[in-house]
């Protein structure tokens, strides 16, 4: 039986420590719809307060789709470690997600972008909060009820101008979020 190995993180380790901000996608095992629903939300949110007050993080914002979850998270903190913060948050939810019935929901690893000095990060949280729009979800991201953010009132926010594409979409990028410059 082949061994499978986890794919590299594409920066340094020492890229991942600090006071970052990060664009974080964590896709459900086989794409299946189990990861939007009430019970393993609240799970999830849980267990990524625990993470975060552990490893000194925040959450600008964040959505939980039916099979993939997207974060925005802070380092506070000089010691402030993604690789570790990502590992407890995925390894203390297994136990309470087991319990309700869901064996590994999560891929190995997730996909990680560290946001450059010319990233908005205002524009990266509208991009999560849109992400149940582009999907024809909601028609408006303030009705999904699994998006938020720890940080602002993001409800009574405005979204930026300018939209953030995710650089491993680049020009290949199709999806357009709502006009909800309003209000």
């Amino acid at each position: 039986m082949p061994m499978f190995r986890r794919k590299r993180n594409r920066l340094p380790r020492d890229a991942y420590i600090g006071q970052n901000w990060y664009f974080i996608t964590l896709n459900a095992e086989d794409g299946q719809p189990v990861v939007g629903e009430g019970p393993v939300v609240s799970v999830l949110l849980d267990t990524l307060r625990a993470a975060c007050v552990k490893h000194a993080f925040d959450i600008y914002a964040y959505c939980f789709m039916p099979d993939h979850v997207h974060i925005e998270p802070v380092g506070l903190a000089s010691k402030s470690d993604l690789i570790e913060f990502m590992r407890t948050w995925k390894g203390t939810s297994t136990v309470p997600l087991r319990r309700l019935g869901l064996n590994d929901p999560f891929q190995k690893g997730f996909y990680d972008h560290i946001l450059r000095p010319d990233d908005n990060p205002d524009a990266v949280a509208w991009y999560i909060f849109n992400n149940p729009v582009r999907r024809g979800l909601v028609k408006d991201p303030r009705d999904w009820p699994y998006s938020g953010s720890w940080m602002f009132d993001w409800k009574k926010a405005v979204a930026p101008p300018e939209e953030f594409v995710p650089p491993w979409l680049g020009d290949n990028w199709r999806g357009k979020p709502a006009d909800i410059r309003t209000g």
